[in-house]
């Protein structure tokens, strides 16, 4: 259970009450379990959501109050951009049932938080017309904080069709924009892009986890707290069992989550009507983080099958993620392909025995919509060590 963890309160419940209410285990106040079963809808109201609404609230303020025109939020492009690719599509999973699967994310300059010219010139993204770098020192990056979260809805394939969370991944970034980009927008029909947003390098510190609480107590001193995260599983087994008739869905409850210091590079060439953008990607996950605390992997007492020996004994997230370069090509040759813009290709793997698991990704876009393919590891964070396929359709936006 991480350290941002610790400080959420968590709900599960429905319109006839609640299932379970307990303060997380690493403030000892233990779990209060009410006996009502078959309730799936899940509330959280943790630190990460209060960072963010925190954040979004300053620079939303910093954006008005030092933007050229203070009477309006016309400056909103001053502080905001998409850090991760948008989406709301629906996924079909092998180890899962389908769901509506949905993403936000978002990145803000923290530099607004101390406006003084140096530090924080007036415009934050190099899309913007007078943009120019910081200069208190030569070499200076711009400083953002990033949030991204990805959630799916069992529509008709769950009870009670839940809401559950899959990714919560705060940032902090330094980041050196480059000036060789693409320096302006297409025609429609066209490569697109905006100028410099997909060129850059980066540094980072972040937290990866998926929001859920089952798993092992942080400093257990007795063999009941020991066992207190096997036995809230095999609990949750029995109820989705009872209520689903599908146990497996118990998993979705389990806790995971990581810190990690990463490195991006991202460039793009354009040429006539074609566009090409790369992302490289090296992530190092940390045993014991800042705001995780400890690594939370896989527990031995999940009993998943013979994944333990499949990987020596010890499954860990750096056998299959870690090492992440991806590719895609826009342009309007592919039109004669049912109207396709662009494809795409991305792969990740391990640095703990790396090219051992390979995960591999393929995208096709149209012009309102995505079609993808997955093939390897890491379809979400609770399961990111199997190995299977998953594929769907989607509607991405890449930048506002």
């Amino acid at each position: 259970m991480s350290k941002l963890g610790a400080l959420g309160l968590s709900f599960s419940g429905n319109a006839d009450g609640f299932d379970r209410a307990c303060l997380k285990p690493s403030l000892r106040l233990g779990l209060c379990e009410l006996g009502l079963s078959g309730m799936k809808v899940h509330m959280r109201i943790s630190f990460i959501g209060r960072l963010l609404a925190v954040c979004v609230g300053v620079t939303l303020a910093g954006g008005i109050a030092f933007g050229e025109d203070s009477k309006t939020l016309g400056g909103w492009r001053d502080i905001a951009r998409i850090y991760e690719p948008v989406f709301v599509g629906y996924t079909f999973d092998d180890d899962d049932q389908s769901y509506l699967d949905f993403s936000l994310s978002a990145m803000f300059p923290l530099s607004i938080l101390a406006p003084l010219d140096g530090w924080n010139p007036k415009d934050k993204f190099p899309d913007q017309e007078d943009y120019r770098d910081p200069d208190w020192f030569p070499w200076q990056p711009r400083v953002y904080f990033a949030f991204s979260g990805r959630a799916g809805q069992y529509l008709g394939t769950r009870e009670s069709s839940p809401v559950v969370g899959k990714r919560f991944n705060p940032v902090l970034a330094l980041r050196w924009w480059q000036k060789s980009g693409y320096l302006g927008s297409r025609a429609s029909g066209e490569a697109s892009g905006s100028k410099g947003l997909n060129d850059y390098f980066e540094l980072s510190y972040g937290h990866e986890s998926n929001g859920q609480s089952v798993g092992d107590l942080d400093d257990p001193q007795t063999p009941e707290e020991e066992a207190f995260g096997q036995r809230r599983f095999e609990a949750l087994q029995a109820d989705f069992l009872l209520s689903d008739g599908d146990a497996s869905i118990a998993r979705d409850e389990l806790s995971r989550g990581w810190d990690y210091i990463g490195a991006r590079w991202a460039s793009s060439w354009i040429h006539g009507t074609g566009g090409l953008y790369v992302l490289a990607e090296g992530r190092y996950y940390l045993d014991d983080g800042l705001l995780q605390g400890e690594a939370e992997e896989y527990n031995v007492w999940e009993n998943d099958g013979d994944y333990l020996a499949r990987y020596d004994g010890s499954i860990t997230r750096d056998k299959v993620d870690g090492l992440r370069i991806g590719a895609r090509y826009q342009s309007t040759a592919f039109s004669g392909f049912l109207g396709a813009k662009e494809i795409g290709l991305s792969l990740r793997t391990g640095y703990n025995d790396p090219f051992e698991r390979i995960t591999a990704r393929v995208e096709v876009g149209f012009e309102y919509y995505t079609l993808w393919y997955r093939y390897g590891y890491n379809s979400d964070l609770v399961d990111y060590y199997r190995k299977d396929s998953s594929w769907g359709i989607s509607i991405k936006i890449r930048e506002f």
